[in-house]
């Protein structure tokens, strides 16, 4: 079984996802109030190896070498993957052995404000951060930073991006009522962004369970009023919110798949207790493992529970 890479997954925006996880489950920079990953429990600015990257260069050679059908592949999984301080070691590799394959990274673009993280990313093909604050009070309150990150280094950092890379840029938006949803703020959010060079903006919305209870999801009025806005300066996509899941759409969602091969690795893990650890109703949980289990990535013991299969030798 693979730890840091897994897929590929249907992804709605990418194709067939080949995932590529870089850090812990929730090592981030950020903890935002409707992460559907769960609570930040690694708050930090640090860059380390958080995983062996030398580990994760083996198993993408070992798949990548039975030349599967990718759109993309994918830095992501339920943290954020450029606090890992050898990305740019494994975008090389890539880019080196397997140029045929498009790389995408997915960020919270904080730490984007430090010039050696941008030179690390040289080479990818797309990148898809987030901008979900119009101003520092915002910040604070929906993404809720790291000690010492600002909302004018997110800012200076994605500038400095979009004026150095070569990627695609396709910017998230999660609309918060109540939060960043006003006329001001929408019109600081417009000013903001005609200065990015950004090819789309998706909007996103509640759909799940996020950390804090009090986020609900934004009305069809406030998306219009953010779509009217924004589509004077460039295209903008609205997610759909989702209808009831089934196994396929299950498996889509990213973080969900990592964190659930990342605690079963560890031990046993009953149905009921995975879906409260990922804050999923259980029958979705159920249909997930059911398909994680037909995909050789986990196994069913007789008590029920479910187990990461280890890998052979």
């Amino acid at each position: 079984m693979s730890r840091y890479v897994f897929g590929p997954i249907a992804s709605r925006r990418l194709g067939a996802s080949l995932g590529v996880d870089l850090v812990r489950a929730k090592t981030c920079s950020l903890d935002c109030v409707y992460c559907e990953a769960g609570a930040t429990t690694c708050h930090t600015l640090e860059r380390t190896e958080a995983v062996p990257v030398d580990a994760v260069i083996s198993e993408l050679r070992q798949v990548l070498q039975t030349a599967p059908e990718l759109d993309f592949i994918t830095f992501s999984g339920a943290g954020e993957p450029t606090l890992n301080s050898r990305i740019g070691d494994v975008i090389r590799f890539l880019k080196k052995e397997f140029p045929q394959y498009k790389v995408c990274l997915l960020t919270n673009a904080c730490g984007l404000y430090d010039p050696a993280l941008r030179r690390e990313l040289t080479g990818l093909d797309v990148v898809i951060p987030s901008l979900d604050a119009s101003n520092e009070a915002e910040f604070q309150k929906i993404n809720r930073p790291a000690p010492g990150l600002t909302f004018e280094m997110l800012m200076a950092g994605l500038r400095a991006f979009c004026q150095e890379s070569t990627a695609r840029i396709l910017l998230e938006l999660f609309i918060v009522p109540g939060v960043n949803d006003s006329p001001e703020s929408v019109e600081r959010f417009a000013s903001l962004i005609k200065d990015l060079r950004v090819e789309r903006i998706q909007l996103n919305m509640l759909d799940r369970p996020g950390v804090a209870g009090w986020v609900i999801p934004a009305p069809p009025e406030t998306v219009e009023h953010f779509r009217k806005v924004l589509e004077k300066i460039v295209p903008v996509d609205c997610a759909a919110p989702r209808k009831e899941e089934n196994a396929a759409d299950a498996v889509r969602r990213t973080e969900m798949v990592c964190r659930i091969l990342e605690l079963t690795a560890r031990e046993a893990c009953a149905a009921a207790s995975l879906a409260e650890a990922v804050q999923v109703e259980l029958p979705v949980v159920e249909a997930n493992l059911k398909r994680l289990i037909s995909a050789g990535l986990l196994q069913k013991l007789p008590d029920g529970k479910v187990i990461a299969k280890q890998p052979a030798g």
